[in-house]
């Protein structure tokens, strides 16, 4: 549970540092991988891959829809709107790593 809260804090912090910068997500994303990779590896779970390209592409896909639909909310009010990105790129990590550490945890 800490290694998850750690990388939300992290998310939380890139988040909020980049967020008026486009296309800044891919970050997150690298970030999101790297995350899950390390709590396979801390759990003695291997990945190959394959499995790490698939999680890639989803991850990618679905943080980029949410991210998406609550930055339109929130583009016309700038600030607001960027602090919005970052509880929303936290809150994204820290349920996907606790998803990630449960499953690994089996």
């Amino acid at each position: 549970m800490t290694l998850v809260l750690i990388y939300t804090l992290i998310a939380a912090a890139i988040a909020l540092i980049t967020a008026p910068i486009p296309g800044t997500s891919l970050l997150l994303t690298g970030l999101e991988i790297y995350m899950i990779v390390h709590l396979a590896k801390v759990h003695n779970f291997k990945l190959g891959l394959k499995e790490i390209g698939y999680s890639t592409v989803a991850l990618w896909g679905i943080s980029t829809i949410l991210k998406d639909a609550a930055l339109e909310v929130l583009t016309f009010f700038p600030g607001i709107g960027w602090l919005a990105e970052s509880i929303v790129a936290a809150v994204f990590v820290f349920f996907l790593g606790n998803l990630a550490r449960l499953y690994f945890k089996k």
